[in-house]
């Protein structure tokens, strides 16, 4: 039976070492599925029914569209990370058929909507950084919500 793995990317250093971990790990096995999933941060609900009206859609469009710019940027900088993660990935052994790059917008949360990808995706391994982009204390943020919260998955946090 083949294994799933859920491999979380944010294109940060510690994210791109989980990458090399699971290809070191996992180079060889042939049935071994992995899912690079990043999650695309979105403009907060809260901001966006401010920006609703006319007033404020004239005051602030010029503000939008840099808000928009800004949001285009790091889709292309998460595209480019799972790029290279797929390619360690493909270097590492791992067939390039059995990697498959997903972008989930942001909903709930970076780490509930890693987790609620887990919960509908038949995930066995989850694979996190330590410590992401926030570069909390001990554990990111992430990755401490996600050991704390997901159930029934192995969970690996790399450092």
């Amino acid at each position: 039976m083949a294994q799933k793995i859920l491999l979380a990317i944010d294109g940060s250093v510690p994210s791109l070492k989980a990458v090399r971990y699971v290809g070191e790990t996992v180079a060889g096995c042939k049935e071994v599925k992995i899912v690079l999933f990043s999650v695309l941060p979105e403009i907060h609900k809260g901001l966006a029914d401010i920006l609703t009206g006319d007033f404020a859609r004239l005051a602030f469009s010029q503000g939008m569209e840099h808000i928009k710019s800004l949001r285009f940027q790091k889709e292309k900088e998460l595209k480019e990370a799972q790029e290279k993660a797929k390619e360690i990935l493909i270097n590492s052994g791992i067939p390039a058929g059995n990697i498959e790059m997903k972008l989930g917008r942001k909903k709930e949360g970076i780490a509930r909507d890693i987790i609620r990808e887990v919960e509908n995706g038949d995930y066995d391994t989850v694979v996190v950084g330590r410590r992401g982009m926030g570069r909390a204390f001990f554990m990111g943020s992430v990755s401490t919500k996600i050991v704390n919260n997901l159930r029934n998955c192995t969970v690996w946090v790399v450092d």
